[in-house]
């Protein structure tokens, strides 16, 4: 097998991952989607552009550890969280992989560009979001794990949604 076939095989892999986290968000399986995080250890952020561009690292919002990640979904499932719920739609494109594939535990730099659309309960459709996703990915003997997933939002307007996860 050439570079270029273990490349795009990467590319393919990653893109399928990155699609099946957005599914899992889309249709609200919020189960399925903390399983995509490193138990062991991982970090989720949602933080602005700019701040990133300035080197500020205060995030809009953030999760620590793998409990706290857990944590914010169980409010979400729950109901504790409250938020104006409107159907969510996430594309997912320009998707970019860096580091050492296909060994065991590799870790991969991904980034790739991420739009939200929002639908409300009269079907009236609008862009709720345009953002980058930013991740460390563990590349587990053929599956991913996160390790770091950081989502810089270009977009400033960010009403009360952000409680389910981009």
């Amino acid at each position: 097998m050439t570079r270029d076939m273990i490349d795009w095989t990467m590319q393919a892999r990653v893109e399928a991952f990155l699609y099946e986290y957005a599914a899992s968000l889309d249709e609200e399986r919020f189960d399925d989607w903390i399983t995509l995080f490193d138990a062991a250890g991982c970090t989720y952020e949602v933080l602005s552009r700019e701040n990133r561009d300035l080197g500020l690292p205060a995030p809009i919002m953030g999760c620590y550890s793998y409990g706290m990640v857990c944590d914010r979904v169980a409010m979400l499932v729950k109901g504790v969280l409250t938020y104006r719920h409107n159907h969510l739609l996430r594309q997912v494109g320009n998707v970019r992989v860096r580091g050492d594939a296909g060994n065991a535990g590799a870790e991969l730099s991904v980034r790739a560009g991420l739009v939200v659309y929002q639908s409300d309960e009269e079907g009236v459709s609008s862009l709720y979001m345009v953002a980058r996703y930013e991740a460390q990915l563990t590349d587990i003997g053929g599956s991913f794990l996160i390790r770091r997933m950081a989502v810089a939002v270009d977009s400033f307007g960010i009403d009360t949604m952000l409680a389910v996860p981009l």
